[in-house]
């Protein structure tokens, strides 16, 4: 009886370890650990990414500077003889002649510097000075 007992335990066991080494590898197979990506699938992961930027870039740094380039264009375009301006430095005076590369500006009575044209940063209002003397 003891050896029936024992023949049945082993081949119960036999039987288990065959059954192991069927299925293992195909589990094993299973649980690999999966391979990292490519560096061309995390470029194409991360191109949204990258558009995203791109937009935020364009819509709040380049879009502002064109327009303020148009501006200062259009700016230098109208100015004529006589037109009161300020530069970027700060200094107040009246437009006393356009040249091809620069701009002759009368600061006081008789005193004429020349500046950049790209130096002038706005058109002075008549409001403006109205108020002051005031």
């Amino acid at each position: 009886m003891l050896h029936k007992l024992i023949s049945k335990i082993l081949l119960g066991l036999a039987y288990t370890f065959q059954l192991f080494l069927t299925v293992a590898p195909a589990v094993a197979e299973q649980a690999q650990v999966p391979k990292p990506p490519s560096a061309g699938q995390v470029l194409f992961r991360m191109m949204p990414m990258f558009a995203i930027v791109f937009f935020i870039f364009y819509f709040m740094v380049l879009k502002p500077q064109e327009k303020k380039i148009r501006q200062q264009q259009a700016l230098l375009e109208s100015l004529k003889k006589g037109d009161q301006v300020v530069t970027d430095s700060g200094i107040f005076g009246r437009v006393a002649g356009i040249e091809k590369d620069y701009i002759l500006l009368e600061v006081a009575g008789g005193v004429k510097i020349k500046i950049e044209p790209s130096h002038i940063t706005r058109r002075r209002d008549k409001v403006v000075e109205s108020k002051s003397a005031a």
